[in-house]
């Protein structure tokens, strides 16, 4: 019998013989059977029991067994408000039990959401359970997921036992093999805990692997908890060695709040070897940039001040200054007070550092007595100006009190290098819009040098302006170059050059025959007054110097064995009437300089003749784009010989020497790369540079040999470089240069140090050549060890 009202009601009481249950059901449609034990209803169907209401499309009841079978759109809500979303379901009456089948919803009371299938929701006991993989979200948008799940709704906690997996918000992945979920609390209990921080704020290098390890973990909104736990910021190491720094505790807390990592019991290991213990340890947090507070202070020991200790601290003055001030403070001579500023500003940035020190306390004839002082400086401030124009300005300054202060403390920073032998001071600004740069610049360099007598070199003013005067796709485009430069040098020796070069490039021109040519031309005024330079006119001089040049390339394609053979011919015709001056200083010629128009290394002087440059690019080029063999030959044929072009350019000679580079990646470990010069009868070779490169694991080994013949020069000499794991900075190594002339060992670089994403470390062998009126030769021997990203120590220097 079909039943057609809008809404029928169908109440049934259960006797306690059978279930022990009232059970309500309302719906718009319901059919029963003849003898009455099976119904079916349809169209927003309501189920009502003591504990739970399930909203459906469909169910079907049997009153014999108690069982229901609800499917389409069903939505059941438990008496403490944990939703379940599914499209098929079985429920029993007597057990209370409420079964999905396929992709189930459940909304907790918390307004944790867990995506999931095949769940069992236990009404008696208070649990809901799965033994499929389910996804749990909560509050903050973390997924947590479970391989099985159980959530005791009385307590308001999942516990899963089994492959558990959180990623966090930021990325972060935590791994455990048991978890407790508080919803109420928004809190986390995990065993056996793997923390693996993927947050680019946690980490200080691209390659850095934060992670922590640990016997089981309590996390909340304030503060996570490690239980003897082991924390590293390095990256993996191959089959799972150890890292090269961590740091064991018996509790780690992280305050989310303070950002700052406290420990118990802290033991820092370098491969795993204990090397400093702390009953009590903290830092800032990885994703604090800055806090104010004392840096690692290092060891000192040199021959000329003897035994110090460095005692650096930073001062966090705000979001965009900080100061660092370094107390050098030594056993037998006078303090030395260094000081680092940094300054951030909308468009611009500030260093600046200072040092000061009494100077000796102890005076000899070579230890003089003074004060000793330094302080440099640079500015920089880049704005937009009219119609989007870009702008920089520029102030550098550089002063110190003693030409051997740098060298005698060791002076190096951001803007200070003890090995620097020239001092400056400039002024600079460019401006740049569209097609034209215009830039000025005024600066006074001083030699530290003891050779030097003259030590003052000025350039006051040198500008340079570039224009593109056209840009046209039949004509080509046109370009205006001009410089301007005054140079005072060695007292009284003065040049004054103005210099204007019009470049001109006519587009391609493609030929039916694959050939590719275009017209390429330059103009240079040289306009200058000297005073005592030997090489130019004391008089007022102007000249004017021209070249045109036809370029022409044919490209050429063969594909074989799944590689891109690629051939291109190439001829460069130049012509330039006039003579040059001599050129005393010159460039080797190479494949690529051969084929410009302006070949000569010397704004203030021009290749002149008429002149043929011929040659070749081959290369050999997998289908990913990357070269697997380079080759490229070039020869210079000149109408007539010009002995004023420099000797080493062989460009002197009607026929140059023939220059060629190659480059040849044998596989991914092996890379070779020779340089030659052959000269023109086609038999000597007057330049010869081989580089190899081995890279074997984490090492690589790089062999140089290098041998110049006549015009090229008179060396001959064999490098070797050995590093370890030498990604970015360079790392362990060893480097040695033997001239073979005179048989003889010219330096060993007995440096080896070991960088690494997280930790450098390394014997510092250092023999120092310099010795004057103060300072005096050493050689030392120094173990260094900087845990990135906390800081370096170093133990005293053994000479």
């Amino acid at each position: 019998m079909r039943n057609k009202l809008l809404v029928i009601f169908y109440s049934i009481f259960l006797s306690a013989n059978s279930f022990a249950e009232n059970l309500f059901i309302e719906a718009k449609n319901i059919t029963l059977d003849k003898d009455g034990m099976t119904s079916i209803f349809e169209n927003e169907v309501i189920v009502k029991t003591e504990e739970k209401i399930i909203k459906s499309n469909y169910v079907k009841y049997n009153k014999q067994t108690g069982y229901l079978l609800v499917k389409d759109n069903i939505i059941a809500t438990d008496d403490k408000n944990n939703i379940i979303q599914t499209e098929f379901a079985e429920y029993y009456v007597e057990s209370k039990v409420l079964k999905s089948t396929g992709p189930t919803k459940i909304i907790t009371s918390d307004k944790y959401t867990l995506e999931g299938r095949d769940i069992v929701v236990d009404n008696k006991n208070k649990i809901i359970n799965s033994k499929k993989a389910s996804v749990l979200k909560d509050l903050d948008g973390n997924k947590i997921y479970l391989n099985t799940f159980e959530y005791l709704a009385k307590k308001n906690v999942f516990k899963s036992i089994g492959q558990v997996n959180i990623i966090d918000n930021k990325k972060n992945n935590f791994e455990f093999s048991q978890i407790y979920i508080d919803t109420k609390k928004n809190e986390i209990l995990g065993a056996d805990a793997k923390a693996f921080m993927n947050d680019q704020n946690f980490k200080s290098h691209k390659n850095n692997k934060p992670r922590i390890f640990a016997n089981n973990l309590i996390s909340n909104k304030e503060k996570t908890t490690f239980a003897k736990s082991v924390f590293t910021l390095c990256d993996y190491r191959k089959d799972d060695k150890c890292p090269p720094w961590s740091i064991q505790s018996s509790k780690m807390l992280h305050d989310n709040k303070k950002k700052t990592i406290y420990y118990d019991n802290a033991i820092i290991k370098v491969y795993d070897i204990p090397v400093f213990y702390f009953p009590k340890l903290s830092h800032p947090d990885p994703s604090v940039e800055r806090r104010s507070g004392f840096l690692p202070p290092s060891i000192t020991d040199t021959k000329n001040l003897g035994e110090g200790v460095s005692i650096p601290y930073f001062f966090d003055i705000a979001s965009n200054k900080n100061f660092t001030l370094t107390s050098r403070l030594y056993g037998s001579e006078n303090p030395l007070f260094f000081g680092e500023y940094h300054q951030a500003l909308k468009d611009s940035f500030l260093m600046a550092d200072f040092g000061y020190t009494e100077g000796y306390k102890k005076k000899s004839v070579t230890k003089k007595d003074g004060e000793k002082s330094h302080f440099f400086s640079k500015y920089i401030k880049n704005f937009k100006g009219k119609n989007n124009s870009e702008n920089s300005f520029s102030i550098i300054t550089q002063d110190i009190s003693n030409d051997k202060y740098l060298k005698l403390y060791k002076i190096k920073s951001n803007l200070v290098d003890y090995n620097t032998d020239t001092l400056e001071n400039s002024l600079n600004f460019t401006h740049q819009r569209d097609e034209i740069f215009f830039g000025i610049d005024a600066s006074i360099y001083e030699t530290i040098k003891d050779s030097y007598d003259d030590k003052y070199e000025y350039i006051l003013p040198e500008i340079t302006f570039d224009k593109i005067l056209f840009n046209s796709e039949k004509i080509g485009s046109l370009e205006l170059q001009t410089n301007y430069k005054i140079r005072n040098y060695d007292t009284n020796r003065l040049e004054n050059f103005l210099i204007n070069d019009f470049n001109w490039e006519s587009g391609d021109i493609g030929f039916n025959s694959g050939f590719n040519t275009k017209f390429l031309g330059n103009l240079k005024n040289i306009n200058y007054e000297t005073k005592n330079v030997k090489k130019y006119k004391d008089d007022t001089t102007n000249e004017l110097y021209g070249a045109v040049g036809l370029l022409s390339e044919l490209n050429l394609k063969k594909i074989k064995n799944n590689l891109d053979h690629f051939l291109t011919p190439k001829m460069l015709i130049r012509l330039s009437p006039g003579s040059m001056r001599q050129e005393e200083n010159g460039s080797r010629l190479n494949p690529i300089n051969a084929f410009n128009i302006n070949r000569i290394n010397d704004i203030n002087n021009y290749e002149t003749g008429m002149s043929a440059a011929i040659g070749f690019d081959y290369k050999i080029q997998k289908e990913n784009g990357d070269n697997d063999f380079d080759l490229s030959i070039a020869q210079v044929i000149n109408e007539k010989e010009n002995k004023k072009m420099a000797d080493i350019t062989s460009m002197n000679e009607k026929l140059s020497d023939l220059v060629g580079t190659t480059n040849y990646n044998v596989n991914k470990n092996l890379n070779l790369k020779y340089d030659f010069s052959i000269d023109q009868n086609y038999e000597d070779l007057n330049y010869s540079e081989i580089s190899t490169s081995i890279l074997f694991n984490s090492l690589n080994i790089n062999f140089g040999y290098l041998e110049e013949n006549k015009h090229m020069g008179d060396q001959n000499y064999l490098k070797t470089k050995i590093n370890l794991k030498n990604k970015e900075d360079g790392m362990f190594s060893f480097e040695t240069k033997r001239n073979l002339i005179t048989n003889s060992s010219e330096f060993y670089n007995l440096s080896y140090e070991y960088i690494n994403d997280c930790l450098r470390a390394g014997l510092v062998y250092r023999r120092e050549f310099y010795n004057d009126s103060e300072l005096e030769p050493e050689n030392s021997l120094m173990f260094k060890i900087t845990l990135v990203p906390f800081g370096k120590t170093d133990s005293p220097s053994f000479n």
